[in-house]
């Protein structure tokens, strides 16, 4: 008889009322895979445009879609080959879900080991679950600059997710984080798009560094032409263990604090999107998977 699982799951594309909880088939870990227990996730505006079909997976007609990158739990079991985790382990992992359509709003998500990392036992499910993506693109931001320490650094929206992640990562990094409005800076991040993005990119003194997290098929306004010395960049996450240790290490020492707007049971993972969808919030909607 085949293993189960309950999972938030989409049908078609569509408002927040697309969600249901259904039946699954657990999956099976493969080689170098790690089958989580997911005790907690959490809902982002990138759900949320994939969940309306904004933001189209690489295989949209993918039914039933399981939607989620964050997720926080406990190892299971280990496919073939793989090493560094044993069952048990407290673990936080991302899984990049528009393009492996494997989502983390189940009972348990087969990941890639490279996109696990262990959690200390003082960090809890629900603030490991709200930390993956926005921390790993935050701290990927700043790989992409690639300034020394004690550059001056400015990120657009210091209160939202990820520039919030990002305003407590810049001193952990060895930057001076100015004022969102500051000017001459050494580098700069932008989280926001349009004429937000503009100012961000004009404040950047010549020869500086510019990265943005909103490329253009998101929202207009991501990506510039080089100009005065500065090369954009468009943040690509890695969605690995390189931003993920850094992470887990930053949580175990209390230096970083995730933002959580609501802690929902999974079976209210609609209520989470109606909130999502509300402009203005900045918090994490977390999923618990135990209730």
């Amino acid at each position: 008889m085949e293993a189960r699982m309950k999972a938030a799951i989409i049908e078609t594309f569509g408002g927040a009322d697309v969600f249901r909880i259904a039946d699954l088939q657990r999956p099976e870990p493969k080689s170098g895979e790690v089958l989580i227990r997911v005790h907690a996730s959490s809902a982002n505006p990138v759900d949320a445009g994939v969940r309306s079909g904004k933001f189209l997976p690489d295989d949209p007609a993918h039914f039933p879609m399981v939607l989620g990158w964050d997720a926080a739990g406990t190892v299971e079991a280990l496919g073939p080959d793989t090493e560094g985790f044993a069952p048990g382990d407290r673990v936080m992992a991302m899984s990049p879900q528009p393009g492996s359509l494997v989502g983390t709003h189940a009972e348990f998500a087969a990941l890639a080991a490279s996109q696990v990392v262990r959690i200390a036992h003082a960090v809890s499910f629900s603030t490991a679950a709200a930390v993956p993506l926005i921390g790993s693109t935050a701290l990927a931001a700043f790989l992409a600059l690639d300034l020394p320490p004690g550059a001056r650094v400015l990120v657009n929206n210091p209160n939202g997710a990820v520039g919030a992640m990002a305003a407590a990562i810049a001193p952990l990094l060895g930057f001076e984080l100015t004022a969102p409005d500051a000017r001459d800076v050494d580098g700069a991040i932008d989280v926001r798009g349009r004429e937000h993005a503009q100012r961000a990119f004009a404040a950047v003194t010549d020869g500086g560094a510019y990265a943005t997290i909103v490329p253009e098929w998101w929202k207009p306004g991501g990506v510039f032409t080089a100009a005065r010395g500065i090369t954009p960049v468009t943040v690509q996450n890695p969605a690995d263990q390189e931003v993920l240790v850094p992470l887990a290490g930053w949580l175990a020492q209390g230096a970083l604090a995730p933002e959580i707007e609501d802690i929902l049971p999974l079976d209210q993972i609609a209520e989470a999107h109606h909130r999502l969808d509300t402009p203005g919030l900045t918090g994490k909607f977390v999923l618990d998977h135990a209730c």
